[in-house]
């Protein structure tokens, strides 16, 4: 029996998720497409639903076949019905494999957006010379559509050297310290891949370090070969185990040829050593902005001398060193001698620069010269989120089952933050939460760079002012309108319109800056270089990127549908004057020219671009996510053949799709499965079985089935939805009848009648 939702005494409002969506147009070479007679593979023209279109692109947005360390390609795929100019089909799942290089997403898999698109990043890797990218889908009845690409990796003209300040030393690798180490000491090795300009590459490549005492065991470094590095800089720590003397160095990236070269001396294991104990706190935060246990400016630095038999020893001189001093960093004192346990310890402060550090401790050996050590690496930074590194997640299903209808349904929400650098921000910064519908957790401070709330279901679950509540949107509305189909009502794979029921927006906050491209790789922002503007962070409950009661649109129209589904939106005043802050002249984007120049804000300004081409104020760098306020278990099953709603009485088999939501149109919790049954003589040919994907792309669950059948018993149809949640099984029936078993005709009697053939 069909049971469907009952209307609400009140409507309920929403927002609209904007998929983005690519613009990709044939292929990028190889390959054919997606269909019979045009290349395609995995089915027939008569049967395949689905074409693939292909694009590999440079970083500049024009297709290209070539992919190198320094610069990936984006390979742009579109799906679509039966040809180049069918309709695009959302939510299915594409594949994609390399014979060579490297493809992000790692797994190889995407889900299409609503416009039929979805993207890969095709990286070198270590990999180098041609290869063949595989693009697949599997089309509703079970066939694999496939479609290829060709591409050739190229090198590039990389170098291998080490990056004192901006100063390049080409095939030199830097050590620290310039003296022997301790028989257990350690060294820094520091190294930088650079391109023909001597600027440090952005790609990832891998490098390999060699020597007499690292092949046989009597050294051994960390990270070990291979040796990762990204952003084109990287710093490896050799320590000693038992070597001896000199021991001569190579690098080499890996894959690309090019060298660098140093030596090492280690002390005779007789010497006294010197080991590094501890770095508090290792992250310390630019000079002139600390404050609090979680943003100090100051770093003790200890480290411990011994004998040879790592013994401590007392009384010992030591001397301390900066492996750099950008940007004013200091350290105090200059020397000590170490106490009763051995330790002696140094300041080190920061300056206006953001980098990283070590501390060198040199203590004299007698008649072995002098032995040193390195303390791990210390940062200096803004310890401050920057706005594209805060990341809001939802742990499981982003459709919270019975939401709509049941107070206590939790979901955990996470937000993860790191700064400039993408370092983890300190420990106990704070992130505030907000929402639409329901009640969440109003703050949480981060630990190891994240932290978490719990969102639950409650009111309110509608929009505040009575004219929105009438403008939402349902499956049973009188002005129902499906673009996909013919029916005057039931579920819909298209977003219905602006103002949708269930939906609510998250947003969370936290004080930051913004996020700039440090062009010059100088730590500071530079006059010139381009950032991401921000405005004050809002509550966006159309989902459209706007605060629409700001923007000029909604100032010349206020009664615009859009307009009207973000008229509850709010904003967080920062700088609270009481007013929407777009932060520059954004006219173009959307927002009325404030008369102010948009300038970079964050404490990477420095002291004397302040007020005039940047600003040390800080701003809300923040993230969004969408939860659905699920009707379940009040479900909706509609079929159809092409876009004509199937027959209530009887049909004779052929293609269907049907189409699962709940009364606003949306999905099934993810993970959910629809199945598909026949009975009598009736026949489901091809797949009957489905998963409901995790998203929160608007519009009904769709699939499609074919259903055939010979004899003379008719039939059902159900269609089963088994939600993820363990709510009750839902179904509904149609029935069927099967084609009749053919009938062998009468014998002719020659002597009665006239028979064929005379």
């Amino acid at each position: 029996m069909t049971n469907r939702f009952a209307t609400f005494s009140s409507r309920m409002a929403v927002a609209l998720t904007m998929i983005l969506a690519i613009a990709a147009c044939g292929g990028g070479g190889g390959g054919g497409g997606g269909f019979k007679g045009d290349g395609g593979s995995g089915g027939d023209a008569d049967t395949d639903t689905y074409f693939i279109q292909l694009a590999l692109r440079n970083s500049q947005g024009e297709e290209s076949s070539i992919v190198t360390a320094n610069e990936p390609g984006t390979l742009q795929v579109l799906v679509t019905e039966k040809n180049a100019n069918g309709r695009p089909v959302p939510s299915v799942i594409v594949t994609a494999s390399t014979s060579s290089g490297l493809l992000d997403p790692s797994s190889g898999n995407g889900l299409t957006n609503a416009e039929g698109a979805v993207t890969f990043t095709v990286r070198a890797g270590q990999d180098r010379g041609a290869g063949t990218i595989t693009v697949s889908v599997e089309d509703p009845q079970g066939a694999v559509v496939e479609r290829s690409v060709n591409f050739q990796i190229g090198v590039g003209d990389l170098r291998l050297g080490h990056l004192q300040g901006s100063t390049y030393f080409d095939a030199e690798i830097g050590i620290a310290p310039d003296g022997p180490i301790a028989a257990k000491g350690e060294a820094i090795l520091s190294l930088a891949i650079v391109d023909r300009n001597g600027l440090p590459i952005g790609t990832a490549e891998s490098i390999n370090i060699s020597s007499l005492c690292l092949d046989i065991g009597d050294a051994n470094l960390s990270p070990a070969n291979p040796i990762p590095v990204v952003a084109g800089r990287v710093e490896v720590t050799y320590t000693a185990d038992g070597c001896q003397g000199l021991d001569q160095l190579t690098a080499e990236v890996i894959g690309v040829g090019a060298q660098a070269f140093g030596t090492i001396e280690i002390s005779d294991t007789v010497a006294n050593g010197l080991t590094f104990v501890s770095a508090v706190p290792n992250l310390i935060v630019l000079k002139g902005t600390g404050g609090g246990p979680t943003r100090q400016e100051k770093s003790e630095v200890t480290f411990q001398a011994v004998d040879s038999n790592a013994q401590p020893l007392e009384g010992v001189d030591i001397a301390f060193s900066l492996t750099t001093d950008v940007g004013g960093l200091s350290f105090s004192p200059k020397s000590g001698t170490t106490a009763e346990d051995g330790t002696v310890s140094t300041v080190v402060s920061s300056g206006d620069v953001a980098t990283v550090v070590r501390v060198v401790a040199t203590a004299d050996a007698g008649e072995l010269g002098e032995v040193s050590a390195v303390s791990d690496v210390l940062t200096v930074s803004t310890g401050l989120p920057d706005q594209n590194s805060i990341s809001l997640s939802v742990d499981g299903n982003f459709v919270v089952e019975e939401g709509m209808t049941k107070d206590g349904v939790t979901r955990t929400l996470t937000v993860r933050m790191a700064d400039k650098f993408n370092n983890p921000v300190p420990d106990g910064t704070a992130a505030v939460f907000t929402t639409e519908y329901g009640a969440i957790q109003p703050s949480c401070e981060t630990v190891g760079g994240q932290c978490s709330v719990v969102w639950n279901s409650q009111a309110p679950r509608i929009p505040t002012l009575n004219e929105n509540q009438d403008l939402v949107v349902t499956i049973n509305d009188p002005g129902y309108s499906c673009p996909s189909h013919n029916g005057s009502s039931g579920p819909c794979p298209d977003d219905l319109g602006m103002i949708r029921g269930g939906r609510s927006t998250i947003l969370v906050t936290a004080i930051g800056e913004e996020s700039f491209i440090d062009s010059n790789a100088n730590g500071i922002y530079d006059r010139g270089e381009r950032f991401a503007n921000l405005s004050e962070a809002f509550l966006d409950i159309n989902e459209n990127g706007f605060y629409d009661q700001a923007t000029t649109s909604c100032n010349n129209s206020p009664n615009s549908l859009t307009c009207k589904a973000g008229s509850e939106e709010i904003f967080t005043d920062f700088n609270s004057n009481g007013v929407f802050d777009a932060n520059g002249d954004d006219e173009l984007n959307g927002y009325p020219d404030e008369g102010v120049e948009a300038m970079y804000n964050g404490l990477l300004c420095p002291k004397e671009g302040d007020g005039v081409y940047c600003s040390r104020q800080l701003l809300n760098v923040n993230d969004s996510a969408v939860l659905i306020l699920s009707t379940d278990p009040n479900w909706d099953i509609a079929l159809y053949r092409g876009r004509t709603p199937a027959s209530s009485t009887s049909y004779n088999g052929g293609t269907y799709t049907a189409y699962v939501s709940d009364l606003f149109n949306s999905k099934p919790t993810g993970g959910s499965t629809v199945n598909i049954e026949a009975s009598g003589s009736c026949e489901i040919t091809g797949k009957d079985s489905f998963e409901v994907p995790n998203t929160t792309a608007p519009g009904a669950f769709a699939i499609s089935f074919s259903q055939s059948g010979v004899g003379d018993e008719a039939g059902e149809v159900t269609i089963t939805l088994s939600p993820s949640d363990g709510g009750p099984d839902y179904s509904e029936s149609w029935p069927c009848t099967p084609e009749p078993e053919p009938v062998d005709p009468e014998p002719c009697d020659p002597n009665v009648e006239l028979c064929p053939g005379g």
